[in-house]
């Protein structure tokens, strides 16, 4: 199934404004500082592409991703 790409962009921006604020509240950062360090993973490329779907994934999962990324556990990253 083809996912509209202005759909897919807006849920991801939605998924990640959420991340991004979880991200800086665990770890005592401004929004700004997390954004900075969320958008350098491989998990925030993944959320861009709408093909990936990951958009209509919890926070709580990409912030799982994000965990896993940050500990180099690839294995959990992509179970996740």
């Amino acid at each position: 199934m083809s996912v509209d790409p202005q759909k897919a962009q807006y849920c991801a921006d939605l998924a990640a404004t959420s991340v991004v604020s979880r991200y800086a509240e665990e770890h005592g950062l401004s929004a700004t500082d997390a954004l900075r360090i969320i958008m350098e993973t491989k998990t925030y490329d993944l959320l861009q592409d709408p093909e990936s779907r990951l958009c209509f994934e919890s926070a709580e999962s990409i912030l799982d991703m994000i965990r896993a990324e940050e500990d180099g556990d690839w294995d959990e990253w992509i179970k996740v």
